[in-house]
């Protein structure tokens, strides 16, 4: 069974509080409050081998090729995007904020996407 954290039974004031997030400092305590790992499960290395095991090839998907990814907690695919979406939309623009002032980058030249909710990367 997968794992709530916090953050998902409190979604509301989760929410409420991500849209008032908009300097480093504020990101930081609000990462602080809501994503606090040590309280999260991780995966056994039963668990790890066993998905591992199931996500061996690489398949296409939108004319592009994709591989599977292995996070090593156990969170619902629910609380795994929100916290996902939060890190990308949220954190990384305030933590790394020239990140975005780059052109698109090919594949070749190290351009990766990734779906957290179905644990896939290309």
């Amino acid at each position: 069974m997968s794992f709530q954290p916090e953050f998902m039974t409190r979604f509301e004031e989760f929410k409420a509080e991500r849209e008032r997030v908009r300097t480093q400092e504020e990101w930081i305590a609000f990462r602080r409050k809501w994503f606090d790992t040590s309280k999260w499960p991780t995966k056994s290395p039963v668990q790890r081998a066993a998905e591992s095991w199931q996500k061996t090839s690489a398949f296409e998907l939108g004319g592009r090729r994709w591989g599977f990814t292995n996070w090593g907690y156990v969170l619902a695919p629910e609380a795994r995007y929100e916290y996902f979406w939060t890190l990308h939309v949220i954190g990384d623009p305030l933590t790394f904020p020239h990140l975005r002032d780059q052109p698109e980058r090919r594949p070749e030249d190290g351009w990766t996407q990734e779906c957290h909710f179905c644990e896939i990367s290309t």
